[in-house]
């Protein structure tokens, strides 16, 4: 008898807390990166009355004979579904889509976690609910990243500047017509000749506006055609070369003459010097029509810092008042061969075990990591019917064992009575 009230005392026990289980589940259906826990049940031991014995030439084998004990809560489970996404609004608000965890912490502590509302500090510092920064990797001066350095504390570099660029380079592509006779300057001009228009800056962030023209020429000896080319701001020269064009109409780069842009600035700025780029450049038959156009020059004037973006790689770029965008870090993930190993603390943190295994940090965007998503939270994996399913069979468990319970206190109550 005493057996019996133990078995149901343990299933009381057990229930209890799957009715706990089942109400924090409840508490969070609405708490972001959330995932839902079960509680799995296994028999203790069981009381041995009589042991198994094999068959032998006179009798037949005989199964053991045994009682058991109740049960026991085998583990808690964590439910590692992906939750639904929603659209916050919020910049610094981020979503997983995939398995990785967001890195929290200082330099003594580090954390993992899905909920991904994030906030700024007055340093620019990422940061949750707690104060603990989101770590990653900071990029240098240059926009460049290291992922194989320490992770860090993203922050944004809150009233950034970029610093003025002379240009040294400028690529043009396009076509010149070759049906153009030799350019003669008349008057009136007549041949091949074309204009375009190249935008470029001095070391303190001045632009320049400057007028390349074309003029179809002889070909030296070994190509299939020439073109001058000259440039000038106003009415001043600014360097002059030629290039060579061989039978296919591509350009030739050993029979072409070099030249540099030069520019005098009158504002205290260096002296620039450009290296054009005309290498990609082809002289087709267009018959009369030219597509020469700069693509692209490596200066720029100073900016500021006015906004950032965070892409799916977790990359955070800087959007600066010039027009120019440049890498400000990365965001990391982290993962474990072993999830449901990991431990959780308060705040919704987790924190590795011996089980979980070590953490394994990359980049967001590649299995099993999985892609960050922003201005939105991945909200909680709780099913509601679920869970009330759940809660009805975990009551009835409860009510069941307590009945256990009540009827043997009435057997031992009748025990009792045997003496009078």
């Amino acid at each position: 008898m005493n057996n019996a009230l133990s078995s149901a005392v343990t299933g009381l026990s057990n229930f209890q807390k799957a009715l706990d289980v089942v109400a924090n589940n409840i508490a969070n259906v609405n708490t972001a990166g959330f995932k839902s826990s079960k509680i799995n049940f296994q028999e203790m031991l069981s009381q041995t009355i009589r042991p198994a014995a094999g068959p032998n030439p006179a009798l037949g084998g005989t199964n053991a004979v045994q009682i058991g004990l109740g049960s026991s809560i085998g583990s808690i489970d964590s439910i590692l579904t992906q939750g639904t996404l929603e659209v916050t609004g919020n910049e610094t608000d981020l979503a997983i889509t995939g398995d990785g965890y967001f890195v929290v912490g200082d330099d003594t502590e580090t954390a993992f976690t899905r909920n991904g509302h994030f906030s700024m500090d007055a340093k620019g510092a990422i940061v949750d609910d707690g104060g603990r920064g989101l770590k990653g990797w900071a990029a240098d001066t240059m926009g460049v990243i290291d992922n194989t350095q320490a992770l860090v504390p993203v922050r944004i570099p809150l009233g950034d500047s970029m610093t003025a660029q002379a240009t040294t380079t400028a690529k043009f592509v396009g076509n010149l017509d070759a049906s153009q006779a030799v350019y003669a300057a008349g008057p009136p001009p007549t041949g091949g000749t074309f204009t375009t228009q190249v935008t470029v800056y001095d070391s303190l962030g001045q632009d320049y506006r400057i007028d390349v023209t074309f003029n179809k020429a002889a070909a030296p000896v070994g190509a299939a055609a020439a073109w001058d080319w000259s440039a000038s701001l106003g009415a001043t020269s600014l360097g002059n070369g030629q290039i060579a064009f061989n039978s296919s109409g591509n350009v030739d780069g050993a029979l072409s003459t070099a030249g540099t842009i030069a520019i005098a600035p009158t504002n205290g700025a260096s002296p620039v010097s450009i290296t054009p780029d005309f290498s990609t450049m082809t002289q087709l038959t267009t018959a009369g029509k030219y597509s020469v156009t700069p693509s692209t020059q490596n200066g720029f004037p100073a900016g500021n810092l006015t906004g950032y973006t965070i892409g799916r790689d977790g990359l955070i770029v800087g959007q600066y008042s010039n027009a120019l965008t440049k890498n400000l870090g990365q965001v990391a993930l982290a993962h474990f061969n072993n999830p449901q190993g990991l431990s959780h603390t308060n705040s919704g943190l987790a924190v590795e075990t011996p089980n979980s295994g070590r953490p394994q940090l990359g980049a967001p965007g590649s299995a099993p990591l999985g892609e960050i998503t922003a201005s939105a939270l991945e909200m909680s994996n709780v099913d509601l019917s679920t869970e009330f399913t759940r809660l009805i069979t975990a009551q009835r468990a409860f009510q069941a064992n307590s009945k256990v319970v009540t009827t043997m206190d009435e057997v031992l109550g009748e025990v009792s009575n045997l003496k009078r």
